[in-house]
């Protein structure tokens, strides 16, 4: 049973009190996402929960500490000099 994109949701909650938050999510790129994480750093990411529906995976939920959580209030965009942007051409697709 596949979600629809409007459930495909991804929710963050947490509290003054404690040092942890929870992610809820039922979108499958947060998942793999969060997936990797655990897998990469489980002393800080836990999966604690995963719903299935009809033998699929819909839906799972972590733990990792709060301060990870932030918000950026505006887009970085960066302004590159035409040397700038030959040089990083150079490092990706090697000399021309």
């Amino acid at each position: 049973m596949a979600l629809s994109r409007i459930e495909q949701e991804v929710v963050i909650s947490f509290n003054a009190e404690e040092d942890t938050a929870d992610l809820y999510t039922a979108n499958p790129s947060w998942m793999n996402k969060l997936d990797k994480l655990v897998k990469t750093n489980p002393g800080q990411f836990r999966l604690i929960e995963t719903n299935t529906c009809q033998g699929k995976v819909v839906s799972k939920r972590y733990t990792f500490p709060k301060r990870f959580v932030s918000i950026r209030s505006k887009d970085v965009k960066r302004e590159l000099t035409e040397e700038q942007r030959e040089e990083i051409s150079i490092r990706l697709h090697g000399s021309r």
